[in-house]
């Protein structure tokens, strides 16, 4: 994992914990800021995005369940994956921090490549859902495209940033850019045109 794409931001009161922690993430390769309150890593994260956030629970002034809490409240926030962290091993802690929002717990002193697996694991379901999230609005652009197509509005070049793709969906929007025009141009050499929508009957009272 790179800086660009924002890395970990572990949240602890205690200083040695969060030298230990910020060593073997970094020492994976991992980006690492680190912040000793929940309302220090609150402002930083309004500032600096994070791919995942270590949140220590037992914290003074603002403890890590009142730091989830208001991460969740906040739409800039709420979609930023948390671990909690902490010597606390009780079940109850452990299901209120999941049903705050959490995405895992994990217990101190942290085992390094328990850790790793788990930020991983996160990182790669971020990485998958934002990959959805780019195709289904690709797929929405091609639609477009069509829709504009039928009513002899197609402009080649907005399917450009589509096109320049290496998958599928850049073979389409190339295909599309290529069929389109030609077909359009041969309707109206011929002298066709696209069939129009039947009046609406008339109604009567």
């Amino acid at each position: 994992m790179t800086q660009e794409r924002g890395g970990v931001l572990i949240v602890d009161d205690d200083r040695t914990n969060r030298m230990m922690v910020t060593y073997k993430l970094e020492i994976s390769g991992v980006h690492v800021v680190a912040a000793e309150s929940g309302q220090e890593a609150l402002s930083i994260m309004r500032e600096e995005p994070f791919d995942v956030v270590l949140l220590d629970i037992l914290m003074p002034q603002m403890d890590g369940y009142t730091t989830l809490e208001l991460m969740k409240g906040d739409p800039a926030l709420r979609d930023t994956p948390v671990v909690m962290i902490s010597q606390l091993d009780e079940i109850d802690s452990v299901i209120r921090c999941l049903e705050l929002g959490a995405e895992d717990y994990l217990p101190k002193p942290l085992n390094s490549i328990l850790l790793m697996a788990r930020i991983n694991a996160i990182l790669l379901g971020k990485r998958l859902t934002e990959m959805q999230q780019d195709y289904d609005h690709q797929l929405g652009l091609l639609t477009e495209a069509l829709k504009a197509a039928r009513n002899n509005a197609f402009e080649p070049d907005s399917l450009q940033p589509i096109a320049d793709r290496s998958d599928r969906l850049g073979e389409c929007a190339r295909t599309m850019q290529q069929v389109i025009p030609s077909v359009s141009r041969q309707t109206t050499s011929s002298g066709l045109t696209a069939p129009s929508r039947p009046a609406p009957s008339p109604t009567h009272d």
